[in-house]
């Protein structure tokens, strides 16, 4: 018994031949067949990426924290950081109680 596996012959006979139910079924297996496979190769190497930026997410961290030493606060910095909000808590009020200047419409 011998087993006729020459896809790419049975492909061209096919497409020679799309005009006829037989090669059109065929045709049209072999489309399907094509698009499931693109798609599972998607999802595999869409999931593989994922996976691997995930994984590589910690070693980039560990080597950018390391690389650069934080700077230490001063009394005096602080102390100034802590104006700057105080000052913008106060500027917020102001205007949260001031009326707002908006021009009347009917007129």
């Amino acid at each position: 018994m011998r087993f006729d596996t020459n896809i790419q012959l049975k492909l061209r006979d096919a497409y020679a031949a799309r005009h006829e139910p037989e090669a059109a079924r065929f045709l049209a297996r072999v489309y399907w067949a094509f698009l499931i496979v693109t798609l599972a190769m998607v999802v595999v190497l869409s999931i593989l990426y994922g996976v691997w930026e995930f994984m590589q997410a910690p070693q980039r961290d560990e080597s950018v924290t390391g690389l650069h030493a934080q700077q230490v606060f001063t009394r005096a910095q602080l102390d100034t950081v802590l104006q700057g909000f105080d000052a913008r808590a106060a500027r917020f009020q102001t205007r949260m109680t001031a009326p707002v200047s908006a021009k009347d419409p009917s007129q």
